[in-house]
C-alpha cells in the first residue's frame, strides 16, 4: 500500500518505511565503497609489493670508479675495468631506482634489464622499447652501493640511440 501518491517498495510497507529502507541501503553501499577505496590506497596495497629500498642519501660518497655503464635501449651493460671486484651490491639509477646484484668481478660485464629497476613506491624505470606507451627516461646517473659506500659510475650513452 502506498501513501501520498508514492509507490511502496514492498506491499506490506508504507511509504515512510520504504524511504528508511532505501536510505539504509544507500548508506551501506556508500560505506562499503569507501572502505574498498581506502583499502586499495593504503600502504599495504599491491603497488608496494615490488617496492625497492629508498635511496640512501646518508651514505659516504667514495668517488667515481672506472666502471662504464652503457645504455642498450632497455638494458644496461656495466663493464668493470677497475682493479677491484665487488660482492653483493645495489646498482642505483638516477638516484631513485635500484637493482640488487650478486657481485661484479674485475673485467666482468654485467647486463641488467632497466625494467627491473624499482623505486621505493614499486614504480619501474621507464626504459622504453618497441611496445612502450610512454617516452623513455634518460639515464643520467648510475651509482654502485657496496659495503656502506656509494661509488659513482661512468654513464656512456644516456639516451636511446
Amino acid at each position: 500500500m502506498a501513501g501520498l501518491g508514492g509507490v511502496a517498495l514492498f506491499p506490506s510497507h508504507n511509504m515512510q518505511e520504504t524511504v528508511v529502507i532505501v536510505k539504509l541501503a544507500a548508506t551501506t553501499f556508500l560505506v562499503l565503497a569507501l572502505a574498498l577505496l581506502v583499502s586499495c590506497a593504503s600502504r599495504g596495497s599491491a603497488l608496494r609489493t615490488n617496492a625497492g629500498p629508498a635511496y640512501p642519501r646518508t651514505l659516504e660518497n667514495a668517488g667515481a670508479l672506472p666502471i662504464q655503464v652503457i645504455r642498450r635501449v632497455t638494458h644496461i651493460d656495466i663493464a668493470n675495468t677497475s682493479p677491484r671486484s665487488f660482492g653483493p651490491s645495489t646498482v642505483w639509477v638516477n638516484g631513485r631506482f635500484s637493482h640488487v646484484i650478486e657481485g661484479l668481478a674485475v673485467g666482468q660485464t654485467l647486463r641488467l634489464d632497466l625494467r627491473e629497476f624499482r623505486d621505493e613506491f614499486g614504480e619501474t624505470f621507464r626504459a622504453g622499447g618497441f611496445f612502450a606507451t610512454r617516452n623513455p627516461e634518460a639515464l643520467v646517473l648510475c651509482e654502485l652501493e657496496s659495503e656502506g659506500r656509494m661509488y659513482g659510475l661512468i654513464v656512456v650513452g644516456s639516451l636511446i640511440d
